[in-house]
This record gives structure tokens, sequence and C-alpha cells, in this order.
């Protein structure tokens, strides 16, 4: 091969990777790739890992509720308090079985995000209990809501008021 037939072949593959390069995402335009949703807990300040460790029974828990919508479609989000015992597991498959304390909605745009102040009570005292914070979307071809498989916990000792 002549070096003027190298350097057109050199010209060629890279023309060829600059066309490939330009083209495919105008093919693939906004397609979501892999669609997720986004559920976190924050503390007070407004940071993770700044929870209370301690309640007295009946007394607000104030925090904050993260939600990220990377599903390619406007979504309507249900997040639903639980609380429960140590013994009972949380699943990505079903639902918490603990009891429903409050539940928050919001409508959400693609690739948009929010975090909204909440205020929680714990209904029983006692060491290491657990506040479970489930991710629910609804589905307008059920019309109804579908546990997402998204969840966040919280661990508080609750005492008794004296």
């Amino acid at each position: 091969m002549r070096q003027d037939e190298r350097i057109q072949a050199a010209l060629m593959i890279i023309v060829l990777a600059y066309g490939v390069l330009t083209v495919v995402p105008v093919i693939l335009g906004d397609r979501v790739v892999e669609p997720f949703s986004e559920l976190g807990l924050l503390g007070p300040e407004m940071k993770l890992g700044d929870y209370p460790r301690e309640v007295a029974l009946g007394e607000p828990v104030d925090l904050y509720l993260y939600l990220g919508n990377h599903e390619g479609d406007l979504m309507y989000y249900r997040v639903m308090v639980k609380q429960g015992a140590q013994s009972m597991n949380v699943s990505d498959t079903e639902p918490y079985p603990g009891t429903v304390l409050t539940q928050y909605e919001h409508v959400l745009g693609d690739e948009l995000n929010t975090t909204m102040p909440i205020s929680v009570h714990y209904m029983d005292p006692g060491v290491n209990q657990r506040m479970v914070f489930e991710l629910y979307k609804f589905n307008p071809e059920t019309g109804g809501f579908r546990y997402d498989g998204i969840w966040v916990q919280l661990w508080m000792n609750v005492t008794t008021p004296q």
C-alpha cells in the first residue's frame, strides 16, 4: 500500500468515526436508557446522617424528603411512612407490613427533583424503633399506585415523656 492510500484510508476512518458519533445521538434522541426514581431522607439540617437519635413519644420529628425523577416522563409519586419492628424485614418486592403513619404525594417532571419538609411522629415507645419510607408510583393503566421497591429507613429510640 502506498503512502497516499494509507493517508486516504486513515482520513476515511476518521470521517466515518465522526459520522457515527454525531448520528447515533440523533437517532437515539432523548430516550431514557435505564429509567429510575430517587428517594432520600435528610435530617433537620437538610443533610444525610444528621438524624435525631432520640425523641419523646408524640414529639414531632422534622425531616426532609428528597424525590428525584429520571423516568423519562412526568411522574406522580406517593411516599408511605410506616412504623414497624426490628424483626420485620424490608423488601424490594413487597410493601413493608408496618403501621401506616402518614403519606406524602408529589407530581414531578422528568429530570427534576424536590426536597420537601416533613414531620413524622412515632406511635410506640422503645429502643431502635424503625420508620420505613416507601416509594410508590402512580400507574395510569390501572388507576392506582404500585410499590417501586425503593425505600429508606430511620432508626430511633422513642422515650415515654416524664
